[in-house]
């Protein structure tokens, strides 16, 4: 089976799942701040923004499980300089998913107002990545790139993350840390991993 496939089937299984079961759905809109870095690879940042829906499913003991989908867009315009005045710049943009399974504990100081943490694994999918290299490095090509349809990245990125946030009635503010595990790159270049930030504003419906 094709990964595009298995990407398509899981995040359809995922929805079913959500729309059956779920006691809370939460429309969520944020910034990201992705970071790719590793062994002999310099390290490059991200600015960018993700939009998707969750579910929250209760547990016990003002636990929860939040799981969904979400859309990320990112940017980064990277300069490389070399002595005599030379340089590199990388333009790259990005498209993925995120999809946590994040376990919450949620504290309750009034009927309206709630602080709660969270922790657990975030599958981020690779949907298409581009890097356009323009140089004045003789040794150096100017080029545009497809980094998985050129075999550079791993589409699948797991990582862990971390994180807090406050409810206020149906406004949720949370902000995040997700860490990378696995190494992205395919070349014999080095490890490479993709950590990063978030900061959200949800609302329930």
């Amino acid at each position: 089976m094709k990964p595009a496939l298995k990407i398509r089937i899981l995040i359809a299984l995922l929805v079913v799942v959500c729309s059956v079961n779920a006691q809370t759905y939460r429309l969520e809109v944020g910034y990201n701040n992705p970071v790719r870095t590793g062994t002999g690879i310099s390290s490059t940042f991200f600015n960018g923004i993700q939009l998707g829906g969750t579910a929250e499913f209760d547990l016990k003991n003002q636990f929860s499980l939040l799981t969904g989908v979400l859309y990320n867009f990112v940017y980064s315009d990277k300069i490389q300089k070399f002595p005599n005045l030379n340089q590199v710049t990388y333009v790259s943009y990005g498209h993925f998913l995120n999809i946590p399974l994040h376990v919450t504990y949620t504290y309750p100081f009034s009927k309206s107002l709630k602080a709660f943490g969270y922790a657990g694994p975030n599958i981020n999918i690779g949907l298409y990545q581009t890097v356009n290299t323009t140089s004045d490095v003789s040794y150096i090509p100017s080029k545009f790139s497809d980094l998985y349809k050129d075999a550079v990245l791993n589409r699948l990125n797991f990582q862990l993350g971390v994180g807090a946030g406050v409810q206020w009635k149906k406004y949720q503010l949370k902000g995040g840390y997700d860490f990378g595990i696995n190494n992205l790159n395919r070349l014999s270049t080095g490890s490479m991993t993709q950590n990063g930030w978030s900061v959200t504003l949800g609302i329930n419906f």
